[in-house]
């Protein structure tokens, strides 16, 4: 891929970011309000609807941002999105497994309305 190539699509996700947090919203979400139930590693998310219900978590710090649901994991490329699996946290009750994100996606979709 070109330079040029990867500007454009870097510029377009920018656009394509910006315009979802315009028209479908956002939500600061953290570890304190959640307790037990706060399924990342990082203290605080924002929480996001992106075009076509796409479900997505973003580190307030780094920007990087994460799928939730699996609109948004068919997305993960053309949307620049990382694997949930860097910021999803063991669930201690049960070894093997994570902390369910499913409240979460149930909220992000109700940012998409």
């Amino acid at each position: 891929m070109t330079i040029k190539g990867i500007l454009t699509g870097s510029v377009a996700v920018a656009a394509l970011i910006a315009s979802a947090m315009a028209v479908a919203g956002m939500q600061l979400i953290s570890a304190e309000n959640y307790g037990k139930e706060w399924p990342f590693t990082v203290e605080e998310m924002h929480l996001m609807c992106l075009p076509g219900n796409a479900v997505v978590v973003s580190d307030p710090e780094s920007g990087v941002m994460y799928p939730l649901n699996g609109i948004a994991s068919s997305k993960a490329r053309q949307l620049a999105l990382e694997p949930l699996a860097e910021v999803w946290r063991d669930n201690p009750e049960n070894p093997g497994a994570k902390v369910s994100v499913s409240r979460f996606i149930d909220e992000g979709l109700k940012l998409c309305k």
